[in-house]
């Protein structure tokens, strides 16, 4: 079922800290584009010095991740990743509030032919993404470029729920929540594009372990069990902040051919090989706070200590 953004909630005091949140979200939004990629730095700072336990998952998912890097590279990456962890809080708000034309002045589409034709095939579209710091402004791109409907994830507070949903509202096609796999099913057998981004651990019932940067890593089996179910063609977009362009880039890439292949173990291991080359391409970028590799194989040593 497509999500509805529902009545506005009650101004009642169980709602003050939601309401609160949406008022600085929407302060946010209205920040000058230029102040707040200036503003992203010292914010980063901060946001570093204070979330001690996600920097120290950052950490160790990068010294994994990149075993080569010596300490004061590892350091240097881990300080542009909460830059970036910043820099996200802003293009969320921007995303949420910016008119059509101001957002266009600072974002571009490479590619979008290449979904356009397999939305044209009349098969389903999975447009698969990851988990990049500028998640929020590559949804709104494509959204905007094509009728795709979101998989989400639902807030608990009932305010952040409302506003978040009537302001993708003004570019998505509709949301479906990620626990209804049923509607995201039906939507792509009658031949619609969902965006979605499943490189999370969802715990070991839903997943199985596939390299990822080299690590045996739970990964989530749903994305080749909808593939499988709906006969639908899969197509990977990546968006990324380019500093030399001081502006965003949404590169989509032609669909998978062969994809699925039949071996859901091989499949998912592709899938994690191309999100990775992306990666890779701006590692500043990822959502290493993450606890990505949580979830081990059997005899695996815990990955956090």
């Amino acid at each position: 079922m497509i999500t509805e953004a529902g009545k506005r909630p009650s101004l009642a005091p169980r709602n003050w800290g939601g309401w609160a949140l949406v008022g600085a979200v929407w302060l946010l939004g209205k920040t000058p584009f230029r102040l707040g990629l200036w503003l992203s730095r010292p914010l980063g700072f901060l946001l570093r010095r204070a979330m001690v336990r996600r920097r120290a998952v950052a950490q160790r998912n990068i010294e994994r991740c990149f075993p080569e890097r010596s300490s004061q590279e590892v350091e240097a990456l881990l300080r542009a990743n909460f830059v970036a962890l910043a820099r996200s809080l802003f293009e969320t708000a921007w995303c949420w509030s910016m008119s059509r034309r101001r957002f266009r002045r600072h974002a571009r589409v490479v590619g979008l032919e290449h979904l356009l034709q397999a939305e044209e095939s009349g098969r389903g579209v999975l447009l698969v993404t990851a988990h990049i710091t500028c998640l929020e402004v590559g949804a709104r791109l494509a959204c905007e470029a094509a009728p795709v409907v979101g998989v989400y994830r639902p807030f608990s507070n009932a305010v952040l729920e409302w506003y978040q949903l009537r302001c993708r509202f003004n570019y998505a096609h509709g949301m479906i929540s990620k626990r209804d796999i049923r509607s995201a099913i039906r939507h792509l057998k009658h031949g619609g594009i969902i965006w979605y981004a499943p490189d999370q651990d969802f715990g070991p019932a839903q997943s199985i372990f596939v390299p990822f940067f080299g690590i045996q890593t739970a990964t989530l089996e749903a994305t080749h069990k909808l593939v499988s179910l709906t006969g639908c063609a899969v197509v990977l977009m990546f968006p990324v902040f380019d500093a030399a362009e001081g502006g965003y880039v949404l590169r989509i890439q032609s669909p998978l051919r062969n994809f699925p292949g039949g071996d859901a173990h091989a499949d998912l291991a592709r899938l994690n090989a191309e999100m990775e080359a992306h990666i890779r391409q701006a590692p500043e970028q990822y959502w290493w706070i993450h606890r990505r590799f949580k979830t081990r194989a059997e005899g695996e040593p815990p990955f956090y200590d």
